[in-house]
């Protein structure tokens, strides 16, 4: 047995020299023959790169006799079904386990192929076999030997009908269900394509949150040791976060089709790379050019805290000011742990560097496991000369002010032996 679901269990099968996925259905689902029979011969049809293939399936329906507890003497019979549907097995689990920050796993060439072949095989599934897939999420996609994507489950939800689709809302990855299905109930292809955009942001991210693309594009630049990369792969994870932010728009109408999401790609892919929609946002060169020039540099965005109980840690941060501006900062931390950051406020004058030490202030016992990693944001804006730190105020860090208000999100790293 290599996995479990609300509909399924999934064992993986030795059968004739091939492994092979079982997906045995829970006696539980009441399927009809009929339905069960033309969603089978539907599945029988799917044959794509991107989508796991189908191979066949076993039905068998029993009446087992059960004693009636009002008459023990006689015997019910009850009507026992066994659904088994086979699949191709694909060796490398699911895209869940593959999801990280930007500083750390798959490559960016890796993640951006991942979203191409997702959405090529969505666009078959849409747009050759009409069929919608109702419970698009990354333990949902499959990936091979060479971390090539396959979509499994499609078709399984419809199969399993209304049962299928009130779990959806209940269940632990409701995050990929759109709005418009958990408010009205409403099913359309629109509805993957919300799945999908959650999708494309966690796997150029690392999370579901909506960010900012200069973010994104800081910590992908950090990890490239602050090389420029290639302005096509800044283009590519700018277009990504453009897509993610249009598939998960609140009227499903004003989300892309499958095809224009793949039109995008293919536009950013193209020589010129320049967009076309009108609906990117956060345009302008200075957030796609790999060159862009921030306030603050800020090193590192990952901070390693070698833990120790009943010792402070401490670990360096340097803020480099490389403008002709004074640049003012503000560093909090994002948990509720305690944390000593000297100076936690202050002002970089023009090309200067500040070193700001970030102290654990000593704890007692070690963090639980779901604890070992946390974050602080360091806020920066452009100030006046002749300021000084006694005037930092939470309104100077105001973007509803009319500031102009840089965000960079640290990751903190605690190695507990």
């Amino acid at each position: 047995k290599i996995g479990s679901g609300g509909f399924a269990d999934v064992y993986k099968v030795l059968l004739i020299n091939r492994i092979v996925a079982v997906k045995k259905l829970s006696n539980e689902q009441t399927i009809t023959e009929e339905t069960f029979y033309r969603e089978v011969d539907n599945l029988m049809e799917v044959k794509h790169k991107n989508m796991v293939q189908f191979l066949g399936f076993c039905a068998n329906t029993e009446d087992i006799p059960v004693k009636d507890p009002e008459l023990e003497e006689k015997y019910v019979y009850a009507e026992q079904r066994e659904r088994l549907l086979c699949f191709e097995y694909i060796s490398n689990g699911s895209l869940d386990r593959y999801l990280s920050g930007e500083l750390r796993g798959l490559e960016w060439n890796a993640r951006y192929q991942i979203i191409r072949n997702i959405c090529e095989g969505l666009r078959y599934l849409h747009e050759d076999k009409h069929m919608i897939h109702r419970d698009l999420k990354p333990q949902n996609i499959l990936l091979d030997d060479f971390m090539v994507p396959k979509i499994a489950d499609f078709g399984i939800s419809k199969l399993l009908d209304d049962g299928a689709s009130k779990a959806i809302t209940k269940s632990p990855w409701s995050g990929y269900c759109a709005p418009d299905f958990t408010a009205r109930g409403e099913v359309s292809f629109k509805f993957d394509i919300y799945s999908l955009g959650v999708i494309i942001t966690e796997l150029v991210t690392g999370h579901a949150d909506i960010t900012l693309k200069c973010q994104v594009l800081r910590r992908w630049r950090y990890r490239w040791n602050n090389s420029e990369g290639t302005a096509l792969m800044c283009r590519q994870i700018a277009k990504c976060i453009d897509i993610g932010r249009q598939c998960r728009k609140e009227d499903p109408k004003e989300r892309p089709s499958i095809s224009k999401i793949i039109s995008y790609l293919d536009e950013v892919d193209s020589a010129n790379g320049r967009s076309s929609n009108p609906d990117d946002e956060e345009s302008g060169d200075s957030q796609i050019i790999p060159g862009f020039n921030y306030l603050l540099l800020v090193e590192p965005l990952e901070l390693f805290f070698p833990f120790e109980i009943n010792k402070d840690i401490s670990c360096p941060l340097y803020l480099t000011n490389q403008t002709n501006c004074y640049i003012a900062f503000n560093i909090h931390p994002a948990s509720q742990l305690q944390y000593c950051a000297k100076p936690n406020l202050g002002i970089v004058p023009p090309l200067y560097s500040c070193r700001v030490n970030i102290t654990l202030q000593a704890q007692d016992k070690a963090p639980p496991k779901d604890m070992l990693h946390d974050e602080f944001i360091v806020m920066c804006t452009q100030v006046k000369e002749g300021l000084t730190s006694e005037d930092i105020t939470d309104d100077i860090f105001s973007k509803e002010r009319g500031n102009l208000v840089e965000e960079v999100n640290l990751d903190a790293i605690f190695d507990v032996q």
